[in-house]
């Protein structure tokens, strides 16, 4: 026997080895049994292009039968018809305050509203129990109550007189113009408060404008509805004579019209006026 290997008789070109040759034949085999796999899709268009499918149990077709209705089916459809409707948001409940007892309003603007009398300015009535009274007149600023209702004032009040005079010597009549001075009663005094108004610097033929006056006449009367708050007495009366009409030569209208054109501001409103509203009687002798 040769040491030599047998001739390759597979019938072979070439004479070679058929391994190489069966290795081929056999990924050519696996091709063909096995077809190439496309690559799976992207989530996204799986989830865009795909739809879930859902395995359906009897008692789902049961349940969905029974919502199958022409009610529930015109309520889905009326859903879908307004998909912008949003639960209304539930109320919360708070708490019910304790009752309180009721209150006055307080009037946001109060004013001056005068009354046209004709009668004797310091004759008052008593009251039970004895109730203040305020007086009120205009001025000068130079302490003069030599004429006209100021005289009268004079003759009935000295003890007020001397504290205007005091007052305006302290002061000039600069200062003074536009300004009031509320004068209280003696211990023994029948309970009138003097109020003066400072509408002209001087009198006679130097007196002021009937401009200059009644300019001056609307701070002089705020003026001394602060003196009043500060004073704190409550008033039975308040009264007037018809201011500036007499030696100052001003119309009355006009300085009514000042006066009940004011609209007072805190500070300016006694406790005791009531209804928004300062009532003051404007008296003319017979």
């Amino acid at each position: 026997m040769s040491g030599k290997r047998p001739a390759d008789t597979s019938g072979a070109p070439g004479g070679r080895r058929q391994f190489k040759q069966t290795k081929l034949t056999f990924f050519a085999a696996s091709s063909t049994a096995h077809p190439k796999r496309q690559p799976a899709p992207a989530a996204s268009e799986t989830t865009r292009e795909t739809p879930t499918t859902t395995t359906k149990k009897p008692a789902d077709f049961e349940e969905e039968q029974q919502l199958d209705t022409p009610s529930n089916t015109a309520k889905l459809a009326e859903a879908e018809n307004d998909p912008l409707e949003e639960e209304a948001p539930q109320e919360v409940p708070h708490a019910t305050p304790p009752p309180t007892s009721p209150t006055t309003s307080t009037p946001t603007t109060t004013r001056i509203h005068i009354t046209d009398r004709f009668g004797d300015l310091f004759t008052t009535t008593p009251t039970t129990p004895p109730t203040p009274t305020l007086l009120i007149h205009a001025c000068n600023t130079i302490g003069s109550w030599g004429g006209g209702i100021a005289l009268a004032f004079r003759a009935r009040y000295p003890a007020a007189f001397k504290l205007y005079r005091a007052h305006c010597l302290q002061s000039t009549p600069d200062q003074l113009l536009g300004t009031a001075l509320l004068i209280p009663p003696p211990p023994n005094g029948n309970g009138h408060y003097i109020g003066c108004l400072f509408t002209s610097r001087r009198y006679g033929r130097a007196v002021d404008s009937p401009e200059q006056i009644l300019r001056a006449t609307g701070p002089a009367m705020r003026d001394l509805m602060r003196g009043v708050v500060e004073e704190g007495v409550v008033f039975g009366e308040v009264r007037m004579c018809r201011i500036n009409s007499g030696l100052f030569g001003v119309p009355w209208g006009r300085s009514k019209g000042v006066i009940e054109g004011l609209e007072l501001g805190e500070g300016e409103v006694p406790g005791w006026v009531e209804g928004g509203v300062v009532r003051v009687v404007a008296y003319e002798r017979e």
